[in-house]
């Protein structure tokens, strides 16, 4: 099991009733339904990170093959069956 560390944080009411039940949804114990959902928050963030990256860098390249024929060449090839 990797290491753990303690963290304090404030949490409303709903959340705090939700941790209470950590046994009805399968879970050890608090933390753990806390590490999970922050597991799964930071891979949408990332997830969404690396998206926006790709967009971004897409829209950067955009003039260059509205622009040289010789791209759109191989974009055109991109789409076809090797067989």
């Amino acid at each position: 099991m990797e290491t753990v560390t303690q963290k304090k944080f404030s949490i409303n009411v709903n959340q705090k009733e939700f941790l209470t039940d950590y046994k009805k949804w399968g879970f050890s114990d608090q933390s753990c339904i806390v590490r999970e959902a922050l597991d799964r928050s930071i891979r949408e963030i990332r997830t969404r990170e690396r998206k926006d990256l790709m967009e971004k860098k897409a829209n950067e390249l955009l003039p260059d093959y509205a622009d040289d024929k010789e791209l759109n060449a191989l974009t055109d090839l991109d789409g076809e069956d090797f067989l």
